[in-house]
């Protein structure tokens, strides 16, 4: 079975961002709703907290359950790598700003101290990054598969209005009953292979008559020669 948390008939809520956010896929988790202070709760409602996957099919429930907590897991851990990011950053643009607004006659040693600072700043933010696009992509494969989920179930639900269509059309034109009439095959079946043709049928009398030979007393009467 499907845990609670897990579980999108299980939300007490169902709140979910535009599209144009970006959030194409998730409802706001239910620890939103449930926990006092989920880690953190400031840019859940916003970002992080629409973890959920919003597919109720029976047949993908689980596999839906199973992305579902791993987009929980890689949120928390997200919101972690953001606030260090966004702090680390804040300290680069202030070693940047103290350095070039540095006094021409400072001493070089206050200047390498600056410089080393700036690299050092910039070579954890650059490592942050990278840990920030390996989550980013984690995200986009549990997206991709759920887009994938998504366009087979339009595509069973498309064939399925058609065949109500065609059904509808079929019957108004046949009857209701048209479905439940006992078809045989054999009424209609060309001859096989191999029989002997059916038997010619006469041809009517007036054609009899006039594909006939005339007779000696027809020809006199026609005033023509007798054969």
């Amino acid at each position: 079975p499907v845990p609670k948390y897990l579980s999108v008939h299980h939300l007490t809520k169902r709140k979910k961002l535009a599209a144009s956010t970006g959030n194409l896929h998730g409802f706001l988790a239910e620890d939103y709703h449930q926990l006092s202070w989920p880690l953190p709760k400031m840019f859940g409602e916003e970002k992080y907290g629409h973890s959920l996957i919003d597919i109720d099919d029976p047949r993908h429930l689980k596999d839906c359950a199973g992305m579902s907590k791993k987009l929980i897991r890689l949120s928390y851990d997200q919101q972690i790598v953001d606030l260090e990011w966004r702090k680390t950053h804040k300290a680069l643009l202030d070693a940047e700003h103290r350095l070039a607004t540095l006094s021409i006659n400072a001493p070089q040693k206050t200047k390498d101290l600056l410089k080393k600072e700036v690299d050092g700043h910039m070579k954890y933010l650059l490592e942050l990054q990278e840990q920030k696009d390996m989550y980013e992509m984690e995200v986009g494969s549990v997206h991709s598969r759920c887009d994938e989920i998504k366009r087979a179930l339009k595509k069973e639900n498309d064939l399925e209005q058609l065949r109500m269509r065609m059904q509808e059309r079929v019957e108004k034109v046949k009857g209701a009953d048209f479905y439940n009439t006992k078809f045989n095959i054999y009424r209609s079946a060309p001859p096989r292979l191999g029989t002997e043709p059916p038997a010619r049928r006469p041809p009517p009398p007036i054609e009899a008559a006039r594909n006939r030979e005339l007779t000696r007393s027809e020809c006199m009467l026609a005033g023509g020669p007798a054969t």
